[in-house]
């Protein structure tokens, strides 16, 4: 590891061992843990190979009792911040794996949490297997088995982000923190907020077809789960940041088609930011650099190619909906 790693070096140093060790699964545990989370061949094969020992690997255990301590130090911390930078590459499946046995050894921690603030075991066992949708998603993009949302779903050990039904939400304030002003406006979206204000952030899973029923229900089982989690809270606004927000797509979609439903729930914050890459790796599962490699069969997968080779340029917008209207 080179001197980039320095100052994480030091973090984990600092941070030290757990002192009770790590609760890490192994054998038939391990499996039925890994296929609990959707896991199945080739990648269930690959990460149980990789599991992580003390005697095996002493300086890759070094590593994984610390990155686990600070997870488990995360849980139900909402807010807090922790960048988990993914390992060299050289390190093949055992650095690709790495991440995914770090945040199973601290399920159980995350479990607890949610039991005690009363979060049903259906939004435990579907919060927590976004994990497994990752490690898929990341052998469809790149054709291996591994992990590099790590970042990403520190959210969920946090107590930061719950999936609900169709869709995912995480609470925070607007215009403050790491979450705003996200990318370009610094006013709040809409008459009537304040920087500060509580709101719901929306994430959109690869889970499905987004229609309207799943996502009303998402819509309200958040306002319920959220009133009764944080009940000194008043959620009136729920943002979404994506490139699924780009009014372009109205040029290229059936007006009512699930996105351009999805869309028009939201009112659009002025402000773009340029991203052709997010649509083709959310549809194509590859990368923009391999675009003239794509075969587009829908309607959307057409659209997203032709933008772009007309050289167009697809953007990451904004958009505010106000709650209980």
């Amino acid at each position: 590891m080179g001197p980039e790693y320095a100052a994480w070096l030091g973090f984990l140093e600092t941070t030290g061992a757990p002192p009770d060790g790590v609760p890490l699964p192994a054998g038939a545990a391990a499996e039925a843990l890994l296929r609990q989370i959707g896991l199945d061949e080739p990648d269930l094969g690959v990460m149980l190979a990789e599991l992580p020992t003390p005697g095996a690997q002493p300086e890759l255990w070094w590593l994984f009792e610390r990155c686990y301590h600070a997870v488990l130090r995360d849980v139900g911390q909402p807010g807090a911040i922790t960048r988990w930078p993914s390992l060299p590459a050289q390190l093949g499946a055992t650095g690709r794996c790495f991440w995914v046995w770090v945040y199973l050894a601290a399920v159980p921690a995350l479990r607890r949490w949610h039991r005690a603030h009363g979060i049903a075991d259906e939004v435990s066992d579907s919060t927590i297997a976004d994990l497994g949708r990752h490690v898929r998603l990341y052998r469809r993009r790149t054709g291996s088995v591994g992990f590099d949302e790590q970042f990403w779903f520190g959210l969920h050990f946090r107590g930061d982000l719950f999936e609900l039904g169709r869709l995912q939400f995480n609470p925070y304030r607007l215009l403050t923190g790491p979450a705003g002003p996200l990318f370009w406006y610094a006013e709040p979206p809409g008459e009537g907020f304040r920087p500060g204000d509580p709101a719901l952030g929306v994430h959109i899973p690869e889970s499905g077809p987004l229609t309207p029923a799943a996502c009303d229900a998402s819509f309200k089982a958040a306002q319920e789960f959220f009133a009764r989690l944080f009940p000194s809270q008043t959620y009136r606004v729920a943002t979404c940041t994506s490139w699924l927000m780009d009014d372009q797509l109205l040029e290229y979609l059936d007006a009512d088609s699930n996105i351009v439903r999805f869309q028009r729930r939201f009112d659009l914050v002025p402000g773009v930011r340029d991203d052709d890459q997010s649509p083709v790796r959310f549809v194509f599962h590859q990368e923009l650099s391999e675009l003239d490699q794509l075969t587009p069969r829908t309607r959307l997968e057409r659209a997203i190619v032709a933008h772009i080779a007309a050289g167009k340029h697809w953007h990451m917008r904004t958009g505010a909906l106000r709650l209980g209207a």
